[in-house]
């Protein structure tokens, strides 16, 4: 049973966190201290549109060189040109794109192979809110693919690029307020694997349930599938900064963080009816609600680009490896896992990404 004022610092996180969904509009914008970048290097993910494009243009801004990381050559070259008229003085070369699917680990493994030179700030922002209709609900790999796309392929990314982060460099991963919600599954101490491995038979309710679902055309939630994986990418993060510490590398740092309920193209993609109601009802309030309660890409982006600026700073206070809001540390639901837990966790990333992460 973790301590009593731990699980008073989780929950009033939590609170925290709830009332920013609702009232983040209200609240004074944030302020990011600037630093110059010149001379350093950035790799940004699903870095075309939304908060990925915002820090991108940002660290652009402050003198960096910018990899957007996209899997659309098109939407790539427009949004380089996009950040390149956002600067005044970005010199040729300075922002460029390269062809990357994080939910293909065939792709990573290529961008990886293929890049050559140090990297100051790794930002894992790529993701789906659910599968694209009409797409394929696995990987190349056979393995889910919101799992895939919001986590895995940025663990496998960070793994084969990490001889080539630099003694500071800061991994910053674009997580979710959703990640509380998917919480619940990392604190079940029996839970041998993520849910997209382990097979079970369904119950009477369940196979009535998904019975009616199907004769009316109701796909399942895909709600689960993506607070699970914003909660990976939390736990990743301080089990990141656990091995940096472990191999001397004290100037790394790993963060997480969420940016709140921010109007991004995600919620274009969402189209909404009585069926999305039934089947993934948060979404459908989200999309109603977010012309007049979600702050703009911008804002939301100003905690991830902080971090990406500041990263090795923080850690010199012992805050890697942590869960920000609003440039604020949270309490994880990290601290309540065991730390048997969290090694399987570690070893079903490893699995399943098909490699073994020495150190």
């Amino acid at each position: 049973m973790p301590p009593l004022t731990t699980l008073l610092s989780f929950y009033t996180s939590l609170l925290k966190s709830l009332l920013t969904l609702v009232f983040a509009r209200l609240y004074t914008p944030q302020e990011t201290p600037p630093r110059s970048l010149k001379g350093q290097t950035a790799i940004v993910t699903g870095a075309n549109s939304g908060i990925g494009l915002s820090i991108a243009i940002a660290l652009a801004k402050q003198g960096a060189n910018v990899c957007l990381a996209c899997r659309n050559a098109d939407r790539g070259a427009a949004a380089v040109s996009h950040v390149v008229s956002s600067c005044d003085d970005a010199p040729e070369g300075h922002i460029s794109c390269q062809m990357l699917d994080v939910g293909d680990l065939t792709s990573v493994r290529i961008f990886c192979e293929n890049w050559d030179g140090e990297i100051d700030m790794l930002v894992h922002n790529a993701g789906i809110a659910a599968p694209a209709a009409g797409s394929a609900a696995k990987s190349r790999e056979g393995l889910d693919v919101m799992y895939t796309t919001n986590f895995l392929g940025g663990f496998l990314m960070t793994h084969l690029l990490e001889n080539k982060l630099a003694p500071n460099a800061r991994v910053v991963l674009t997580s979710s307020t959703g990640s509380y919600s998917g919480a619940s599954y990392f604190l079940q101490a029996h839970n041998e694997a993520p849910p997209n491995h382990r097979r079970s038979t369904p119950g009477v309710l369940a196979r009535t349930t998904a019975r009616v679902k199907a004769l009316f055309g109701i796909a399942e939630s895909s709600a689960p599938a993506y607070a699970r994986s914003k909660a990976q990418q939390v736990l990743f993060a301080s089990l990141l900064q656990s091995r940096f510490e472990a191999s001397h590398q004290t100037a790394r740092t790993a963060h997480a963080f969420t940016p709140g309920f921010t109007s991004t193209p995600i919620f274009d993609k969402f189209d909404v009816s009585w069926r999305t109601w039934l089947s993934n009802p948060l979404f459908a309030a989200l999309k109603i609600t977010e012309k007049w309660i979600a702050v703009d890409t911008d804002e939301g982006a100003k905690t991830g680009l902080w971090l990406a600026l500041w990263g090795d700073e923080i850690g010199r206070n012992g805050d890697g490896g942590g869960y920000w809001e609003r440039m604020e540390r949270r309490t994880s639901f990290v601290t309540l896992m065991s730390e048997r837990r969290k090694e399987r966790e570690w070893n079903v990333w490893e699995r399943d990404a098909g490699i073994v992460w020495n150190g």
